[in-house]
């Protein structure tokens, strides 16, 4: 959690990418800014701190999913070393217009991983 003044501005999270054993080394990372405080380095930190907690877990893997027209996230995604593995398409509504979706993975245990 990211809080300024007493007040949550950002969360991140480190969930099971699935229940079963398999895919027990993957997790999947989210991460949330509240608009008023984005482009601050809330995010990088956030999520910076989430593959610390990914390695510390002897994970393997961690995937993000990020909505198609979500640029900024993309990207901070990309410059922390998440590489895009394909398109989940249509597979979220808001505000009655379906969504494509991202998907990125970053391999902790792979020897170019930062």
């Amino acid at each position: 959690v990211a809080e300024e003044s007493g007040r949550v501005v950002g969360w991140g999270s480190l969930s099971a990418w699935s229940d079963r054993c398999a895919y027990a080394r993957a997790a999947e990372v989210s991460v949330y800014v509240h608009q008023d405080h984005r482009g601050h380095g809330i995010g990088r930190a956030l999520l910076a701190d989430l593959i610390a907690r990914g390695r510390a877990a002897g994970l393997g893997v961690l995937l993000a999913r990020i909505e198609s027209s979500g640029a900024a996230s993309l990207a901070l995604h990309r410059a922390l070393g998440f590489q895009p593995i394909g398109t989940m398409r249509r597979v979220g509504e808001k505000s009655g217009r379906l969504l494509d979706v991202e998907l990125l993975d970053l391999h902790l245990d792979a020897p170019h991983a930062r």
